[in-house]
């Protein structure tokens, strides 16, 4: 994986009016990593006036934007599921804790999100399991991702 991954993905039901004309627009919706971060490109194109407008959001700042995007995009192209092998990662595990804390885990939900992982793995959006899994073997683990 390159610093800057993207995952292009078109989401034709969150369609609405033009501001402009009020004919229909279609919007696409890129998902990527960036560095160390996700973030949703958001294009709405008129195919009548040419209007055309592109937000940029990191999951987090426009909340009721994200539940839509992220709902869209999970039914357009599914989930992608990391897993790590206990047996295979547990000298890695206090890595991996840490690597949850550094990133706002409480200690209880570090110790959940790595169960889970080494269980029945962890699913998200094809960016967010990709910066998962990067995270992850940045710390040394060995994981898989399986997109469904």
């Amino acid at each position: 994986m390159s610093d800057s991954d993207v995952f292009v993905l078109y989401c034709g039901d969150l369609n609405g009016p033009c501001p402009r004309c009020g004919d229909a627009v279609s919007l696409h919706v890129a998902e990527a990593v960036d560095g160390d971060a996700v973030i949703w490109t958001v294009t709405s194109q008129c195919v009548e006036c040419r209007y055309t407008d592109v937000i940029q959001d990191r999951p987090g700042m426009f909340d009721a934007l994200d539940a839509t995007i992220r709902q869209t995009l999970v039914a357009r192209v599914g989930l992608t599921r990391v897993h790590a092998d206990p047996v295979a990662n547990r000298p890695l595990r206090l890595r991996a804790l840490a690597m949850y804390r550094r990133h706002g885990a409480t200690i209880t939900g570090a110790a959940h999100d790595y169960a889970a992982l080494t269980d029945a793995g962890i699913t998200g959006t094809p960016a967010e399991a990709a910066l998962l899994a990067r995270r992850l073997t940045a710390e040394g683990l060995r994981v898989t991702l399986h997109h469904r």
